[in-house]
């Protein structure tokens, strides 16, 4: 299957002066685009494609309010000429001004649906009794999951994994590390490091659920992708490593340490958020102490515009953390 391809192919830069002993390399997923861009643009290459070759001319979607994912959507909508229709999870009440993401969204002419997470839990059923409202109004809708993390959405990241394979094996990358929150980065790579006999070790950190949840989750997509594209391939749960204990109060709600971690890192030159890509470097500068790495690889998965949504919680630890 061949996706769009409008994403920049990224690179692999050493980030110094973290005072550690691994080698920590970060690939630059935040840096394939702009509004198209991060770990979901990879998934949607794929998805959109599929979706084009179906003829179809709405996409749907759901998120968080603040979802990169569902921007991304919004954008690939608006230069591929299709409506967007968002499902976004809110505690409370709608906010009032957007900002960072939905504020996107919202210029992109995105259709923004707000949902209370009780619904959010049945979001596919909802979703799908939406499209059948649309197709009897004469629209042709796409499905397009959380996160984008299908079969087909994984294959985004098998990818990514296939860009990599040349340095790991140079460099002698001990492991790779990603956030897991949808499932489908994980998964991608998962396939990824099988289809080209990779001996690493590949990490996922928790950014939500549970590691049972992800486990079986991964485990039916990756099978899904491997007999709908007749992979020669075989993942077993022994295949899948997690990293629990970095979700704190829950999803997309930051905590002091992977706030001070942001800043750290920010001082170096590199950008991370809130929801996954803080608390999931965090994790991993925790556990390359206990493994003892010599070398790994950090997959950045953008996020950026979400950043503006945590201003609150950011501007009171900037002039605490000195560098």
């Amino acid at each position: 299957m061949k996706p769009l391809k409008i994403t920049l192919k990224t690179p692999i830069e050493e980030i110094q002066g973290l005072g550690s002993a691994v080698r920590i390399y970060i690939k630059r997923d935040d840096l394939n685009g702009l509004l198209i861009s991060g770990n979901k643009a990879r998934k949607l290459e794929y998805l959109v494609a599929d979706a084009k070759s179906k003829e179809c001319d709405t996409l749907i979607t759901c998120g968080g309010a603040q979802s990169n994912h569902c921007r991304i959507t919004a954008a690939f909508a608006q230069r591929f000429g299709f409506e967007c229709h968002l499902f976004l999870r809110v505690h409370g009440k709608p906010p009032k001004i957007s900002t960072a993401n939905l504020l996107i969204d919202k210029l992109f002419g995105a259709k923004v649906n707000y949902i209370t997470p009780t619904q959010y839990k049945h979001r596919d059923t909802i979703m799908e009794a939406y499209a059948k409202k649309l197709q009897k109004k004469g629209k042709k809708p796409y499905l397009i999951p959380e996160g984008g993390s299908n079969e087909i959405g994984i294959l985004g990241y098998r990818d990514c994994m296939k860009e990599m394979k040349t340095f790991i094996k140079r460099e002698k990358i001990e492991a790779v590390y990603c956030a897991v929150g949808s499932g489908g980065t994980y998964a991608g790579l998962l396939l990824g490091k099988k289809l080209y006999n990779l001996k690493v070790d590949l990490n996922g950190v928790l950014v939500c659920d549970t590691i049972e949840f992800f486990t079986e989750k991964i485990l039916r997509i990756c099978r899904k992708s491997i007999d709908t594209f007749n992979m020669k391939i075989t993942v077993s749960e022994g295949d899948i490593n997690f990293i629990d204990g970095y979700i704190g109060a829950g999803y997309a709600i930051p905590y002091p340490a992977e706030l001070k971690t942001i800043i750290r890192v920010a001082k170096l030159g590199i950008i991370l958020e809130p929801v996954y890509t803080g608390k999931s470097f965090y994790g991993m500068l925790n556990h390359v102490k206990k493994k003892k790495y010599k070398k790994v690889i950090f997959i950045h998965t953008g996020g950026i515009f979400s950043i503006f949504a945590f201003a609150k919680e950011l501007t009171p630890v900037i002039t605490t953390i000195k560098g």
